[in-house]
């Protein structure tokens, strides 16, 4: 037997079998399409399908949904006649809505002017970074002529000196806090400059932490900016409410009394506000009486008035436009 004729054999009877194959197997697909579409067609189908349908043309994928508009919060409306700038003695006035951040009235507000002891709200800012511990205690720094409130070579705590910077302004306080930390003058002060660009204040610069220096200035419009930050911090906003405060000297064997330097606060000039959030003074022969505040009758604004002709007017003329705001703009709930 010629084994190499059966294999030829064999291979030609493989090939017509496969395809034979092939020929049944389109004709198979051939009749599946056929069939699939008529499926597609069938009322059965068209019923699933309807539903997408009114999607869109396209099936499948995800649907572009628009996210939902941010609700803004509704801006108040002013229904009384603004003041004349003319009759304020401030040389620069703002007074900004809490809530929304709306200017409610303004007077000059981007002219820079010497901040005088506002300058200490940056100060205490900067000196909370450093997280001290408020039950230590150091020598107090500075000559006496920079103030009377505590004297050099004094010990107090740290929590002490704190109260009495920002309760009775006192110059040395701030000085020596600075010191205990040892953070090297020009160092914090660079701090305070930083802080201040962070925070957007484009018309402020500082030179000195006690604001003694008239060339630490700032916009009524910066300082507006710098209140609002500070009162985010209860170590500062109660110290700014706390109405007085008494300091035992033990190298002098003396106690000394410190009264707030804010009017308002401690009612000396009266106001009907609902809500005093606290507020921080300055002087210089530079600056005249500069003054800054939190306060509200149902809504909460920030005011400040620098360059007052006289101690009292920067509270009379603080309370009465922060009253004319709060009585002639109207607030959508």
């Amino acid at each position: 037997m010629n084994f190499l004729e059966v294999e030829v054999a064999k291979d030609k009877s493989s090939a017509w079998r496969n395809l034979v194959a092939i020929f049944v197997i389109i004709i198979a697909v051939g009749g599946f399409t056929i069939q699939k579409i008529d499926f597609q067609n069938s009322s059965i189908l068209n019923k699933v399908l309807q539903p997408l349908q009114n999607v869109g043309e396209k099936i499948g994928g995800d649907i572009v949904v628009e996210p939902p508009l941010p609700v803004k919060p509704q801006l108040p409306l002013v229904t009384g006649e603004i003041p004349d700038s003319s009759q304020f003695s401030a040389h620069s006035m703002i007074v900004k809505d809490v809530k929304t951040g709306m200017v409610l009235y303004k007077k000059q507000e981007y002219d820079k002017w010497p901040m005088a002891s506002i300058t200490k709200l940056m100060s205490v800012l900067v000196i909370l970074e450093k997280h001290p511990d408020w039950t230590t205690s150091t020598v107090v720094v500075g000559e006496d002529s920079l103030g009377t409130h505590v004297y050099q070579g004094d010990v107090y705590t740290l929590d002490q000196l704190w109260l009495a910077g920002l309760v009775a302004s006192s110059n040395k306080a701030i000085l020596s806090l600075v010191n205990a930390l040892d953070w090297p003058i020009e160092a914090f002060v660079e701090r305070m400059n930083q802080k201040a660009r962070e925070l957007g204040m484009t018309e402020t610069h500082f030179t000195d932490p006690t604001g003694l220096d008239e060339t630490n200035v700032a916009s009524a419009s910066d300082i507006v900016i710098l209140l609002n930050e500070v009162l985010k911090y209860p170590k500062i906003q109660e110290a700014l409410l706390t109405k007085e405060q008494n300091l035992y000297s033990e190298e002098r064997s003396k106690s000394h009394h410190m009264w707030n330097t804010d009017w308002l606060l401690l009612g000396w000039v009266e106001h009907d506000f609902e809500r005093f959030y606290g507020g921080k003074t300055g002087f210089i022969n530079a600056s005249g009486y500069n003054f800054c505040m939190r306060v509200g009758n149902g809504h909460l604004v920030d005011v400040v008035v620098l360059g007052t002709d006289s101690h009292e007017a920067r509270f009379t003329e603080a309370r009465d436009i922060a009253k004319w705001a709060l009585t002639n703009y109207q607030w959508s709930e």
